[in-house]
């Protein structure tokens, strides 16, 4: 099989994925695997599929398959931290959410899996300190995605639109922001 035949049938299980079809979704990567067993993607996204159906077994077994074949995948660090933390191993969680952290900083949601997991060690300091690092970057990438918005606003509808566009898109900032808070 080609290289660009898989990188397609990739791009339609993450479509299928991200629209929350997961059976679909599963079925799509598990043809991915088929033809190339070495896709660490295709397992991590197969074990996060595994995990929201409530097999934790299987979940774990192509998670940790995922990490053989690329141990530097923040998603399947913390997947597996979330399975940990289904089973009450908060100290097994912890150590993989803090590697998804390190692996991937600015994502806020492992940030937020960290506090989840410090909360239940009654770690409340380190708990706090991963909240608040977590709206931090949610802020900033509402910030981040409004100016880019904006930015497009002005391109398509000239500066007149723009003022509209501007107040509507900020207006969604601040509620964002308050909400995060």
């Amino acid at each position: 099989m080609e290289n660009e035949e898989l990188i397609q049938m990739i791009k339609t299980a993450d479509g299928y994925f991200a629209r929350g079809q997961m059976d679909d979704a599963l079925q799509a990567y598990q043809a991915v695997l088929e033809q190339d067993q070495s896709v660490a993607w295709a397992h991590s996204r197969v074990g996060a599929i595994f995990a929201q159906k409530g097999d934790l077994d299987r979940a774990e077994q192509s998670l940790l398959q995922a990490l053989e074949l690329d141990p530097e995948l923040p998603q399947a660090h913390s997947n597996l931290g979330n399975i940990h933390y289904t089973r009450g191993e908060f100290d097994q969680a912890v150590e993989r959410y803090k590697t998804a952290v390190k692996l991937d900083p600015s994502n806020p949601v492992y940030h937020q899996n960290l506090h989840a997991a410090f909360k239940r060690q009654n770690k409340y300091g380190d708990a706090v300190k991963s909240l608040k690092q977590s709206h931090k970057l949610t802020r900033e990438t509402a910030v981040k995605n409004t100016k880019s918005e904006l930015q497009a606003a002005k391109r398509r509808f000239g500066c007149a639109t723009s003022v509209v566009m501007i107040s509507v898109l900020l207006f969604g900032v601040v509620l964002l922001v308050a909400y995060a808070i």
